[in-house]
């Protein structure tokens, strides 16, 4: 597969870059220690045509490749992570409206981001994160309404979003087949939204619980059929796991050039210590797996891209990127020694962002468990 990228491909990667090192590095720090959500950074990158990148141009977006999200991601999760997941919440959020929604759906909520409006994408639960067949949430329809009523947690940017993509149960005894979605508005009776939820990491980054309380939402409002949810969910998940393996590349990238910058100039037993063996394998190997898990994810887009099923390439890239980075950050850590474990260096906040890498869109538990499930099925199928 040729990954050489394109002339346009190239300039979203500069632009991203270049924006990222003026407006990103700058204040990632400040932004952390105040859990500040970045709201300012989010305009700044639309007005810079950073956002709504696959967004079809008829709906107002830039009508980019994934591969081009997968490239300004990792740029920006080279500044903060945190601030490039508060960046990547809307596409999270535009995804499911693509995917399932109809016309009139699109150009509504799609043109209303666009516009600076913010979405937020609610699956999780309290007792559910990675069985999405078990969702409790529930959606009673009721005439040509739906009320729901449950609960979301860890719903990120849902302190600041306008709107939400809620999963629900419309047939609780039919598992995953009796899911489906909805675009719910934030000032609906019953939608209350709690405190944001202290973090370790990613604190740029604000999540919250959600609350459902005879929430009446119109038919209209449904993404899909009914039952369509779970099948809309995973079909998210083939778009949004790159992203997130970007991100991680950006994380690893980082560590990598942080940890080499400091092994050059901190001098022991008279050289660099980037000359002692056990310093410099560490730094070789962020190298190998930086670049390891940048093709593992422009495979993974590229194969999206094509038009091709990338749910195991999705899940390739992602479990080796959130593991990667987390392993990069340590290593990090520790090549900075006890300066390291101080917040005063960049390490850190990289070491804190890098876990929940691991966690969100599918912990690395679960793409194990996908990457077995699609390598029986491809043996099982020949």
């Amino acid at each position: 597969m040729d990954f050489r990228l394109t002339d346009e491909e190239r300039a979203a990667q500069a632009l991203a870059r270049e924006f990222t090192e003026r407006e990103i590095v700058p204040v990632a720090a400040e932004y952390d220690q105040q859990h500040r959500f970045p709201r300012e950074i989010l305009q700044r990158a639309a007005q810079a045509g950073l956002t709504s990148l696959t967004v079809p141009e008829e709906y107002g977006g830039a009508g980019a490749s994934l591969m081009t999200l997968a490239l300004v991601s990792e740029q920006f999760g080279w500044g903060c992570a945190g601030i490039a997941t508060s960046l990547g919440i809307n596409t999270l959020a535009a995804d499911p409206i693509l995917l399932a929604g109809r016309d009139d759906q699109k150009r509504e909520y799609l043109g209303r981001m666009n516009e600076g409006e913010l979405g937020a994408y609610a699956l999780t639960e309290p007792a559910v994160g990675s069985d999405v067949s078990g969702l409790t949430t529930r959606a009673r329809s009721v005439g040509d309404e739906y009320v729901l009523n449950g609960s979301k947690i860890w719903i990120s940017n849902a302190p600041h979003a306008d709107f939400f993509v809620v999963f629900a149960k419309t047939d609780p005894e039919s598992g995953r087949k009796g899911i489906s979605a909805f675009v719910v508005e934030r000032d609906t009776p019953g939608l209350d939204v709690g405190n944001p939820l202290p973090k370790l990491g990613q604190r740029s980054s604000p999540a919250a619980e959600v609350f459902f309380n005879d929430v009446v939402v119109p038919e209209r409002n449904r993404l899909g059929e009914e039952g369509d949810g779970f099948l809309i969910a995973m079909g998210v998940f083939d778009r949004s796991r790159p992203m997130i393996a970007a991100i991680a590349v950006g994380v690893i990238q980082r560590c990598l050039d942080e940890s080499l910058a400091y092994a050059l100039e901190r001098q022991t037993m008279g050289q660099p210590i980037i000359q002692h063996q056990s310093v410099g394998d560490k730094i070789a190997q962020m190298a190998v797996r930086a670049e390891a898990a940048r093709l593992l994810t422009y495979q993974s887009a590229a194969r999206y891209d094509a038009g091709e099923r990338n749910t195991l390439e999705s899940a390739y890239a992602k479990v080796f990127g959130a593991d990667s980075a987390m392993w990069a950050a340590t290593e990090a850590v520790q090549v900075f020694g006890g300066n390291g474990y101080s917040e005063e260096f960049p390490v850190a906040k990289l070491f804190r962002d890098a876990k929940l890498l691991q966690i969100y869109e599918g912990t690395s538990e679960i793409q194990h468990h996908v990457i077995r499930r699609e390598l029986i099925r491809a043996r099982t199928t020949r």
